[in-house]
């Protein structure tokens, strides 16, 4: 998935939350009486979907983060048990 991929679905997910955050709160300041009766829980759910969106970012940030870090040092680093040329013909070479 390319940046701008990620990107756009990150910012659907989001404009998403918030829209959901504001007809909750729109909702409320009308006067919406099932909203009036739970006003606590309308602003912890209105919380809740956009920062439900916001930490799982974070975290598919920190794995893609993490795999690439892993990959990049896995690539650097021969593989266990690799036998090496020594430069001295007759010479076994140990390895690491």
């Amino acid at each position: 998935m390319t940046v701008s991929a990620w990107l756009k679905a990150r910012l659907v997910e989001l404009g998403a939350a918030l829209c959901t955050a504001s007809i909750l709160i729109a909702g409320l300041a009308v006067g919406v009486p099932f909203l009036r009766e739970r006003i606590a829980e309308t602003f912890l759910y209105s919380f809740c979907c956009v920062s439900a969106v916001l930490l799982r970012a974070m975290l598919d940030l920190t794995v893609r983060g993490t795999v690439r870090v892993a990959r990049t040092v896995y690539a650097a680093a021969p593989p266990p048990g690799a036998a090496t040329r020594s430069p001295v013909p007759g010479l076994a070479a140990r390895s690491l």
